[in-house]
């Protein structure tokens, strides 16, 4: 950054320098400038491997999460006509919120109501479930639809809600 600073520096300098000095400010400020090219080119090679195992641990957590709720349904389960809340209820709420939600909803996103504090989610769960629902599915002033993982079902999304409503006052 200081590199960068001084570039810009001696780059200023040039309308006051005479010729030669321009010349030798203009060579001295590309060796800066290239050295910060390279710096930030070398930052880049030693995060990208860190980046690409924290997004393949990412990965095997959600494969390995998808086959847990797999495997917990049971094989040959006939489909049956049941009501909304009963198909929300099979997922694990507190999975889909500490794999999704827990980031906004753990306190780090101001306006974002945080699940344990009963007086941040009060106003929210009186608009009753169906209303939570809804709001998260859609999106729901800043918080995007699916709270920005579209790849989450409508059903996780739910049990998601129920999870952090329970957590924080509701009875759903």
């Amino acid at each position: 950054m200081n590199k960068l600073l001084i570039a810009a520096m001696m780059m200023a300098a040039l309308s006051a320098c005479s010729q030669e000095a321009k010349q030798e400010t203009k060579e001295a400020a590309t060796a800066v400038a290239s050295d910060v090219k390279d710096a930030a080119a070398s930052a880049v090679d030693t995060v990208a491997p860190a980046v690409q195992e924290a997004a393949s641990k990412v990965e095997d957590t959600a494969a390995k999460a998808a086959s847990e709720v797999k495997d917990a349904a049971p094989a040959e389960a006939k489909p049956e006509e049941k009501p909304a809340d009963a198909s929300s209820a099979k997922v694990d709420g507190k999975a889909v919120f500490e794999a999704s939600c827990k980031m906004c909803h753990g306190g780090t996103i101001p306006g974002a109501p945080v699940v344990g504090k009963n007086d941040d989610w009060a106003p929210r769960i009186k608009q009753g479930k169906e209303t939570l629902h809804k709001h998260a599915l859609e999106g729901f002033n800043t918080m995007p639809a699916k709270g920005g993982n579209t790849s989450l079902s409508d059903d996780e999304v739910k049990a998601a809600v129920d999870y952090m409503a329970n957590q924080s006052g509701a009875k759903f």
